[in-house]
């Protein structure tokens, strides 16, 4: 029985109602595949001649790293007890990519959208109203050597926690989050104008048309449509919710219901008609028709299209769709135990194939002792050295959505990795930022989720955690927001990126 397997029995004995509240308790990534992807080598003919990368095969590791980066010391992806223990990971780890601008503020949530020149850092809900800048930190980032502060969103659902519900469309320029928190529930939803001035956000629905969500939606996640009409709100519990926003000051809601057991990140094709949603025990993807949503047919429902699966307990992310040389792919991210990202090819929507499994060094099997060693994980205490997470993958980006060439995902542990996906079989790894740890700063982090009674309960900070999704810039530069470093800008090394 792994550590995770461990809590989830824990918590499912001392309170089995929090397992549809609390998403990330009941997340359990067992390694491997089972049924008919186990062990798939499947490149389903895209990209190139190289071998594809097998369930037993790690990623190629970042090399010809620049003569002023600091390299792992250790195999890819680990932070070693003997770093945490001697604070060598208080200077951080980079390969390709250095930091060139920085705000840090008092620590991030788990997701924290970039938009133009402006990046969003939600707040860790903690119970405690005395942080210094409740709410979401807008930072300034027209300057990217010099980010700086702007103003701070209190919006109800803002100041409650979006937890992953925070998010950006970018064709309306709205601004969204709703108030999951951990425990609460989708009570409210906030909807800000960000199109004029993404320095000074505007509330659109004030407090009298604050839309009152059902308390049952018990949200963990949310989302938009591509057209931004729509914004949408999952559950672990199985619970799928949309809500019409083509007059943001007045949402409407449109759809609540649950058609799986569980349901947690998701993004949507280019016309809003399918959703690609991370499933939760068990752990892969499922596909579902949403375009009576999308259409506004009367009485809508949502309909299953395909799936795949390859554990039967766990928790799925995040996914990404897009297409190479013109065949529809999907990247999927696992959280906890392994943590391993996922290539799919959906050509054939109701038969998903895999296509590649990226695990670096840290992932494999034959390093779960060390994983539990780095953590020193005890259920009496519920939590790790570091917290309840590891070294597990989050949310990934891509350059484009039309032939990619750069992936970067954020890892909790193992920081930002970087990899060239012109080959979605074969993915090679060509840079890395994992930022100092920032242990002798936890008083000052209070908006950290490392400092959440839930997730990061005597922490001792040997890490930080990265779990918001990266975003390239054309000025070959990556933006990230990692939890208790806050909003940083890395620049690629000259010549690394962008890829040819």
């Amino acid at each position: 029985m792994n550590n995770h397997t461990q809590l989830f029995s824990f918590l499912k004995h001392k309170n089995p109602v929090g397992l549809g509240i609390f998403a990330l308790s009941s997340c359990l990534v067992l390694s491997g595949c089972l049924g008919g992807s186990s062990g798939s080598t499947a490149s389903s003919g895209v990209g190139g001649n190289a071998a594809p990368i097998a369930a037993n095969e790690s990623v190629t590791r970042a090399n010809n790293c620049q003569a002023t980066d600091k390299p792992e010391t250790d195999i890819q992806g680990r932070v070693s007890k003997k770093d945490r223990d001697s604070g060598r990971s208080q200077q951080g780890y980079s390969c390709n990519l250095s930091l060139i601008g920085q705000y840090q503020g008092e620590g991030a949530t788990w997701v924290n959208p970039i938009y133009k020149d402006c990046a969003y850092m939600g707040t860790s809900f903690s119970g405690i109203p005395l942080k210094a800048r409740q709410g979401v930190q807008v930072v300034d980032v027209s300057d990217p050597r010099n980010p700086k502060f702007a103003t701070n969103l209190t919006s109800p659902a803002f100041a409650i926690g979006p937890w992953e519900s925070l998010k950006v469309n970018e064709k309306r320029g709205l601004l969204a989050g709703a108030a999951v928190g951990p425990i609460l529930g989708a009570v409210f939803l906030d909807v800000y104008d960000i199109s004029k001035d993404c320095k000074q956000p505007v509330l659109l629905n004030k407090l009298a048309g604050n839309l009152t969500l059902p308390q049952t939606i018990l949200g963990h996640e949310g989302g938009w449509s591509p057209d931004g009409n729509t914004y949408w709100v999952t559950s672990s519990r199985g619970d799928i919710a949309a809500i019409g926003l083509e007059d943001p000051t007045k949402p409407k809601m449109l759809y609540m219901a649950a058609p799986t057991n569980s349901n947690h990140g998701f993004e949507f094709n280019a016309d809003g008609t399918r959703m690609y949603a991370a499933s939760i025990n068990p752990t892969g993807v499922n596909i579902f028709d949403v375009s009576d949503i999308q259409l506004r047919k009367p009485n809508p429902q949502i309909r299953m299209v395909g799936s795949l699966h390859w554990s039967t307990e766990g928790n799925t992310q995040s996914t990404i769709p897009f297409t190479q040389n013109g065949r529809q792919l999907l990247v999927v991210a696992d959280e906890l135990d392994t943590g391993v990202v996922r290539i799919l090819d959906i050509q054939d929507e109701k038969k998903p194939v895999m296509v590649s499994h990226l695990k670096l060094d840290i992932h494999q099997a034959s390093q779960a002792a060390t994983r539990q060693s780095d953590n020193d994980f005890k259920v009496e205490g519920l939590l790790g050295r570091n917290g309840l997470f590891g070294y597990e993958s989050h949310y990934c980006t891509l350059d484009s959505p039309i032939d990619p060439t750069a992936m970067a995902c954020g890892y909790f542990e193992s920081g930002i990795r970087v990899f060239d996906i012109r080959n979605p079989s074969a993915p090679q790894e060509f840079a890395y930022f994992n930022p100092p740890a920032q242990a002798n700063k936890k008083l000052q982090l209070q908006g950290s989720e490392h400092n959440s009674p839930l997730a990061g309960q005597n922490a001792d900070f040997s890490t930080d955690w990265c779990t918001s999704p990266p975003v390239f810039k054309p000025n070959g530069q990556l933006w990230v927001v990692c939890v208790d470093n806050g909003f940083m800008a890395l620049e690629f090394a000259p010549g690394t990126y962008p890829l040819k």
